[in-house]
């Protein structure tokens, strides 16, 4: 994949081509009950129940694809890696706060068969066939952890962008619930859309997507551009040995790369099949827009990504850090 000081190369016959495109070428743990499952239904999209509102996507079966198609998308750009921290094969625990449909906790129980594997998240929405050494718990990781101190050895955190209001709480809380010599990582994708080539306009419609959800962030106070700031409140927490590594991702199959067209592909896909999810709740809740507007909005972004002459792309980054042995 390519890294944040790199710039992608164009595929050949995209830098003049024609704007169509089709890239399809690819707080307290509960249990399960009635009212966890009493979903808001609001604009025709399904949202969580527990803590209704605190959370901004859906958790219907359209976002959740999108959920799945988005782990792939990382694990094009990690390179098949569920983790990039040095983490030992047979750690006792780990923790997936926000684990969303499960997809990442499962696959890690897999890879790691004598790890307790918890994920946790504000739906129930992961499936019951899970490996034996996996489990989920509806839980709000903004809520003080009941979880022993010094009890975990891996905490992962992923796509929580636009949900936190607090990172200094949660980072510390990570810090406290960790084993001495434990690993936190946090992977989250920019909200910035980019280009090295001067190919995206400043009135693109995508990067008013950018200036839009950044507004929405600092009206509400659960910012998404956390990518800014990962490495320094993890440092702030305590830990230690912190690295961090940033991908261009690019959106379409603009790159001459084999591999960077592919990952360009699937965040086509996860772009488009997420956008309606990542933006009714924020532009009609925070920003004050008719469900109207929105869609005429995002008829116009679906058609700007998918122009060909824009070589348009994000970045991923991944902080990784320990903590202390003493």
């Amino acid at each position: 994949m390519a890294d944040a000081e790199g710039t992608i190369e164009v595929r050949a016959n995209e830098a003049g081509s024609s704007s169509r495109s089709s890239e399809y070428e690819l707080g307290d743990t509960f249990s399960v009950d009635s009212s966890i499952t009493q979903y808001r239904i609001e604009n025709g999209r399904r949202y969580h129940a527990y803590k209704d509102g605190l959370y901004w996507a859906p958790n219907d079966e359209r976002q959740n694809e999108n959920l799945d198609i988005s782990h792939h998308k990382y694990l094009l750009c990690l390179d098949h890696k569920l983790v990039l921290a040095p983490i030992d094969d047979n750690i006792e625990r780990a923790l997936d706060i926000g684990t969303g449909t499960g997809i990442w906790a499962i696959d890690f129980a897999d890879e790691h068969p004598n790890t307790e594997v918890i994920g946790t998240d504000l739906s129930p929405i992961q499936p019951s066939l899970v490996p034996p050494n996996c489990r989920f718990e509806i839980d709000d990781a903004t809520d003080e952890w009941t979880y022993p101190t010094n009890y975990f050895d891996f905490i992962h955190i992923r796509a929580l962008f636009g949900s936190i209001q607090d990172w200094t709480a949660l980072y510390a809380q990570a810090f406290k619930h960790l084993k001495p010599g434990g690993w936190i990582e946090h992977v989250e994708g920019s909200i910035e859309i980019k280009c090295d080539d001067g190919s995206l306009a400043a009135d693109n419609p995508l990067r008013t997507f950018t200036d839009l959800f950044a507004q929405a962030g600092a009206i509400n106070g659960q910012i998404f551009n956390v990518t800014d700031i990962m490495m320094p409140k993890i440092r702030e927490a305590g830990f230690v040995n912190t690295v961090e590594q940033v991908f261009k991702v690019p959106l379409g199959g603009w790159p001459a790369d084999v591999k960077l067209r592919e990952l360009g592909q699937w965040a086509l896909l996860g772009f488009d099949t997420g956008l309606e999810g990542y933006s009714l709740a924020t532009l009609t809740r925070v920003l004050g827009w008719s469900p109207t507007q929105v869609h005429v909005f995002l008829a116009q972004l679906r058609v700007a990504v998918r122009d060909r002459r824009t070589h348009s792309y994000h970045e991923i980054k991944v902080v990784y850090a320990q903590k202390p042995l003493q």
